[in-house]
């Protein structure tokens, strides 16, 4: 039986101030579940999702995932975290499958059989061996979004995952969060400018109000 809201992810003290992203000693715990960040003007949540993935630096604090300090062993944590940002260009010469592929090769948990049922609920099987590069914006977040699902990362990272997805895939997609939200034993941290509907939320972060 899993406990629910275990603490994943433990934030203290951090410091940094990048952009419109400025935050002074905060401190949080990321628990198991759905973690919504949101800010007013949609500026600064990526930035704070690539402050979580270890790709910007903090000028002091620290981020422990799961046991492994960031600041510590940035490569052990970093194998325990899905991100990609969905404009992102360094897969454009793979295949979908080899995407996929790579994937399964960074992530010990990364479930084969999840995958299969994210390609079909996400109508990927007509992309596999296409290039990236070829697909169109939503094509590709769908891509991003069935590795984040498949990874078992204990940290997943999505900056508006619903944003260019047709209707059915959507709602796919709010389904997968839900059930992620239930399992209880991974943190999905979504930056969005709203809920996601009918996802149960563990916590909600407004940046807004740290700023």
């Amino acid at each position: 039986m899993h406990t629910q809201n275990t603490a994943i992810l433990q934030i203290d003290g951090l410091h940094i101030a990048h952009g419109r992203l400025t935050l002074s000693d905060w401190s949080a715990t990321i628990a198991a579940g759905v973690t919504l960040v949101c800010d007013e003007e949609g500026e600064c949540k990526t930035d704070f999702l690539r402050l979580l993935a270890g790709e910007l630096s903090a000028a002091a604090g620290s981020l422990c995932l799961s046991g492994v300090v960031q600041q510590v062993d940035a490569q052990a944590y970093g194998r325990q975290v899905y991100w990609i940002a969905p404009a992102t260009v360094e897969y454009d010469e793979l295949t979908v499958e080899a995407f996929f592929a790579l994937q399964a090769s960074r992530y010990a948990g990364f479930d084969q059989a999840a995958l299969a049922q994210l390609i079909a609920g996400l109508a990927l099987e007509p992309h596999l061996f296409k290039q990236i590069r070829m697909l169109s914006a939503g094509t590709r977040r769908k891509v991003w979004i069935a590795a984040a699902f498949a990874s078992g990362a204990a940290l997943t990272l999505l900056d508006d995952p619903l944003a260019a997805l047709d209707k059915s895939s959507a709602t796919f997609v709010l389904s997968q969060m839900a059930a992620l939200a239930q399992a209880g034993q991974r943190a999905l941290v979504v930056g969005d400018y709203q809920a996601p509907a009918n996802v149960p939320l563990t916590a909600r972060i407004d940046l807004a109000s740290q700023l």
